[in-house]
């Protein structure tokens, strides 16, 4: 959505700069509309046959690294070391993948066993699948004989957005029904506290009062997490459903 978005104010912006200079060029309105409309279809033509490689979405990044992360160790070092060594290829290092769910960390614990397990290297690069620790990117950063470098999940994803990095295979289209039955789990997972009552329960107030629409779409939107969270909080009749 963000692209389509983008796309279409950058050919609104262009039909305005095409629409100004014709108008200032000859005064005529319905002249300019014509001919910033025929630069705006001579110019999408142009673009298309360019054919410039295009960057991966972060969606397609969070899949590749998920995919990455249900590898064995040996299948995952050889797909992140060439990614590593074609943005710097003129360094030299060891590459320890260590392989967790994107929405993990990487603690001081994990720095501290891949440098003890690789203390004959010269160079150490660790390669996570999840985001770091701000302290265990700080004792990285402390280590020697190994120096050690963490490329975290930040850091893959920047570099599996590279144009050309990932083939346009492994971006399948996702349906808008599944994206947002993906932003409605992802906002049930939220805990729901008493403090989110409190501000249901005030927002609700406002409403009354005051009549805002805003404030009943908001105490609805923390009244939906309190429904969830009472229904996770369900014990099942089966353990598998």
């Amino acid at each position: 959505m963000g692209k389509h978005i983008d796309r279409a104010a950058l050919w609104a912006l262009a039909a305005t700069g095409y629409y100004l200079y014709f108008l200032n060029a000859w005064g005529s309105i319905p002249l300019a509309c014509l001919l910033a409309f025929i630069c705006c279809e001579l110019t999408r033509r142009l673009t298309g046959r360019l054919r410039l490689p295009r960057r991966a979405g972060r969606a397609q990044a969070r899949s590749a690294l998920l995919r990455v992360a249900a590898m064995t160790d040996d299948d995952a070092r050889e797909v992140l070391e060439p990614l590593v060594r074609r943005r710097w290829p003129d360094e030299a290092f060891c590459l320890v993948p260590i392989l967790k769910h994107p929405e993990a960390t990487l603690s001081s614990g994990d720095v501290m066993n891949a440098w003890k397990a690789n203390r004959d290297a010269d160079r150490l690069v660790i390669a996570a699948t999840c985001p770091t620790e701000p302290r265990a990117a700080l004792y990285a950063g402390q280590l020697e004989a190994p120096r050690v470098t963490v490329l975290d999940s930040r850091a893959l994803a920047r570099l599996l957005r590279a144009p050309g990095t990932l083939p346009p295979e492994d971006a399948p289209h996702r349906p808008l029904r599944d994206r947002l039955r993906d932003a409605i789990a992802a906002a049930c997972a939220q805990r729901f506290s008493l403090k989110n009552a409190a501000v249901a329960a005030a927002l609700l107030a406002l409403y009354w009062v005051r009549g805002n629409p805003l404030g009943l779409f908001a105490a609805a939107a923390l009244l939906w997490q309190l429904v969830a969270a009472l229904l996770r909080g369900r014990i099942g009749k089966k353990l598998f459903d």
